[in-house]
């Protein structure tokens, strides 16, 4: 026998296969071309099973999805089935109403339960350092102002200070404190300059019990806030 009729019978059914497939390992351990259709359609028939399984694992929403397709969409990702199924830090029943319409846009975007409770999280966070940041710059504002008044006022701020006090209460009868007790920011010390200039106006400023002539320049004054320039003198013929 011709070796090439040997080597033809010892390749059997691979033989009609191309030369550069014909010693594939691939095919070898088929003895039949039987053999062989038998396993392919063994992993077709898996190779579709998976598929399926796959196709309806990953869920696709088209651009024009109608409202029925984007919620099986969304639910098959793991959003709740409605906005009350979303559990957010700080929640309590005094705070639902705070909370609903988070949800209700937690729901719409298609966010799943723990997406939803991390974004709420980090955006708390986010607000908090925000408002921090706000009171810290207050306060360094509120410490500026009281340093530059007493600087400006020296050994008259505490006079000054009951001298505004007493104007406000005469003029608003309400207590210049208790007025200001929830005010945030700088505005106490410059409604303080402002009494005070309407002191020196009306000479309330005049002694630290307002006595004394009014409009008096006396040296008993607490401070000249009054920058007004004087009024020309009257000329006569």
């Amino acid at each position: 026998m011709a070796e090439g009729d040997q080597q033809t019978e010892s390749l059997g059914w691979r033989a009609g296969l191309p030369d550069d497939l014909k010693a594939h390992e691939s095919f070898s351990s088929y003895k039949t071309v039987g053999d062989f259709a038998k396993a392919h359609l063994e992993t077709a028939t898996k190779l579709k099973d998976a598929e399926g399984k796959l196709g309806n694992s990953i869920p696709k929403l088209g651009e024009n999805a109608t409202p029925e397709e984007r919620n099986q969409y969304f639910n098959s990702l793991g959003r709740p089935e409605k906005p009350d199924g979303y559990e957010l830090e700080g929640g309590d029943k005094a705070k639902e109403e705070i909370l609903n319409p988070w949800k209700q846009d937690f729901h719409e975007l298609g966010l799943t339960a723990s997406q939803a409770k991390g974004l709420k999280a980090k955006w708390d966070g986010r607000i908090n350092q925000i408002v921090e940041a706000h009171q810290a710059n207050t306060q360094r504002e509120i410490a500026d102002a009281s340093t530059k008044l007493k600087t400006e006022l020296g050994d008259k701020y505490d006079a000054s200070i009951e001298l505004a006090s007493r104007l406000w209460k005469k003029e608003t009868d309400t207590d210049f404190d208790k007025a200001f007790t929830g005010e945030t920011s700088a505005n106490r010390f410059t409604m303080i300059r402002f009494l005070l200039k309407m002191a020196a106006k009306t000479g309330e400023d005049t002694s630290s019990r307002g006595s004394g002539e009014r409009g008096s320049k006396a040296p008993g004054a607490l401070i000249n806030y009054d920058k007004s320039p004087a009024p020309p003198a009257r000329r006569t013929m």
